[in-house]
């Protein structure tokens, strides 16, 4: 192994480096949705949404490092603590969910404590508390043998991707590390990079026998919550799960160098998309809430449960369009029925006609879902270029320098309406501009060759 080849051992370490300008446009972006999240978080929290965003991360923060939990056992667990009702359908033991349940509400609890050893080692303990003891708990490793991430080639040869530093000297980079990320970073280009630096930084000492991953996806959870002053542990990781390949190219790249400028491109990004699902998933279970409240008590018992099926299929679902012919599918009933089981629904006002009326007359649910999303009332502190010179131009412009970029990502950046940006991402398609690559929820936009 030649000498500096890992971040450890090079001049400077730990004191990476991140340009900040190369990152204006993901910074403008994060602030947008830091700050659309900030405004939305005032409301009283819903107990539900919190719940729910406790256990995808606890679930996908597992399933990025390859082990699957029960999501019935984390959820009860979850709920338990929060005082939430909840009744889990084949609940079973499973040590590892309890556990990575317990490191969430350890992390929701300990959003505003100071970052010590004995608040990592307790994040571990918690996470680990009912693995068998192969590992030790709740302790730095130290086993004289290297810390090292390998990858296994399918001709049966292995390939070192990383080696930690040795874990003799675990407890002074753990030292270092406490003291360059104890203070709480408040401003949402401060709370983008600690989260971006930190996230690295961590993971490069690898302090732990196993969980490191985990614990560190945990920490950055922990600053986003301090940055937004709210004891709220967003879900991280449901988003990096979107991104697994990436996510891992990446951090290995970081592994290998001191610039962490391309990281932070990355994963910043990713935090947007992460806050922008957010703010929608609270929005959809308001919406949700509101609408069955309303109206529900007068549905037959028919119509409860073709409503319901729509909002199981989430906000795409319960925004979709209704037809007689819909309904009878949904509902297996004949036209007859279907047509007057709409026409109640519409007398009732729980849903509302579109078109000329007749057999091709539509229909949709009347919730809050269909109603502008507000937008944020204070400027940015420092414009987004480009505006000025026209949604699309601007929309090319940042596609051609972050291809393969996701829709959340440009809705956020832009700050318009979620329609705007629909409308305009839809006409550059027809003009030929951008094209969508891949499927529908890992593929991104990319600039056609001789667009401009």
């Amino acid at each position: 192994m030649r000498a500096g080849q890992f971040n450890w051992q090079q001049k400077g370490w730990p004191r990476a480096t991140c340009n900040r300008a190369a990152l204006r446009d993901e910074l403008a972006a994060f602030k947008v949705a830091f700050m659309e999240l900030k405004k939305a978080l005032k409301k009283p929290q819903d107990m539900e949404v919190v719940a729910r965003a406790l256990t995808d991360e606890a679930v996908k923060t597992s399933a990025i490092e390859g082990v699957n939990v029960d999501e019935s056992v984390v959820m009860s667990s979850i709920c338990k603590a929060l005082g939430v009702e909840y009744a889990p359908k084949g609940f079973t033991k499973d040590a590892r969910a309890e556990g990575v349940a317990q490191m969430m509400l350890a992390v929701r609890e300990k959003w505003n404590a100071p970052l010590t050893v004995k608040l990592l080692t307790g994040f571990h303990g918690a996470l680990m508390a009912g693995e068998e003891k192969r590992v030790a708990v709740g302790a730095f490793r130290a086993h004289k043998e290297p810390m090292r991430v390998i990858r296994r080639h399918a001709d049966g040869t292995a390939e070192i991707r990383y080696e930690a530093p040795p874990s003799e000297n675990v407890p002074k980079e753990i030292a270092a590390f406490v003291r360059m990320w104890k203070a709480p970073a408040t401003t949402p280009a401060g709370v983008a990079l600690k989260c971006a630096m930190i996230h690295p930084h961590f993971e490069s000492i690898h302090p732990f026998e196993d969980g490191n991953g985990r614990v560190g996806r945990a920490l950055v959870a922990k600053a986003l919550a301090e940055g937004l002053g709210i004891p709220l542990v967003l879900p991280v990781s449901t988003v990096i799960a979107r991104h697994r390949a990436a996510y891992y190219e990446e951090i290995n790249e970081a592994s290998r160098s001191l610039d962490w400028t391309n990281w932070a491109a990355f994963f910043i990004p990713v935090l947007t998309e992460m806050m922008t699902s957010f703010v929608a998933a609270m929005r959809f279970v308001k919406a949700k809430r509101d609408y069955l409240a309303k109206y529900e008590s007068g549905f037959s018992e028919r119509a409860r449960k073709v409503v319901l099926r729509m909002f199981e299929d989430g906000e795409e679902g319960a925004k979709g369009v209704l037809s007689a012919a819909k309904w009878m599918r949904m509902a297996k009933v004949s036209k007859p029925t279907a047509t007057r089981d709409l026409g109640e629904l519409v007398a009732q006002g729980a849903i509302v006609s579109e078109g000329l009326g007749g057999p091709e007359t539509r229909y949709r649910l009347n919730s809050s879902l269909h109603e502008p999303i507000d937008q944020l009332n204070e400027p940015l502190n420092e414009p987004i270029g480009g505006l000025n010179e026209g949604i699309k131009d601007w929309l090319v412009k940042l596609i051609k320098r972050h291809p393969g970029v996701r829709l959340p990502y440009l809705k956020s950046v832009v700050g318009a309406s979620t329609s705007t940006v629909e409308r305009a991402v839809a006409a550059l398609i027809s003009a030929g501009r951008i094209e969508h690559r891949g499927s529908k929820k890992t593929g991104g936009y990319f600039v056609i060759d001789g667009a401009s």
